[in-house]
């Protein structure tokens, strides 16, 4: 059997994906603000973020914003952490993709707020799988636990994603 779907459908199709623009990063950049501090031989303050500890944070502002803390971590570690996920096939590249072409055929029960849950997931889930490494003894002494890039989730946090649709 052969199936023809014509030059239409496919130009259609592709107008339709070519219609939709993706943002994956810190987009709104806000202040840093410190850990609290432990004390010497005392426990770690924490909050539980994501699955695991995460320092709880002061209302004092460090030096740096938050997508300057996203920099400054990728220029320690030389990784872009924000386009690595996107150059390896994995599972959660093959679920966004799924969920953008049900979105792009206009599938039922499929909406841009799934399909961006799904583009922040491929960034943020390797954070979470600890694929990057671990912290260094000194570094998961200090913060009382060891979630390399994690330390008040603040970080974490603003990664987000935007999907837009032109015209």
């Amino acid at each position: 059997m052969k199936l023809d779907l014509g030059t239409t459908w496919g130009k259609k199709l592709a107008g339709r994906v070519n219609g939709f623009e993706f943002e994956v990063g810190v987009l709104e950049d806000k202040p840093h603000y410190d850990p609290v501090e432990t004390k010497m031989f005392g426990e770690a303050q924490t909050k539980n973020y994501a699955g695991g500890p995460a320092r709880k944070q002061t209302r004092t502002a460090g030096p740096l914003t938050t997508a300057e803390v996203l920099i400054e971590n990728m220029k320690r570690m030389n990784i872009n952490i924000l386009l690595r996920p996107f150059q390896e096939k994995n599972s959660d590249i093959l679920k966004f993709t799924d969920a953008f072409l049900k979105l792009v055929v206009r599938r039922p029960g499929i909406n841009i707020k799934r399909v961006e849950n799904l583009l922040q997931a491929i960034v943020r889930n390797p954070i979470l799988r600890q694929e990057y490494g671990e912290n260094s003894a000194a570094t998961a002494d200090a913060k009382g636990f060891n979630r390399k890039l994690i330390d008040t989730a603040q970080m974490f946090k603003a990664i987000q994603a935007r999907v837009t649709k032109r015209g």
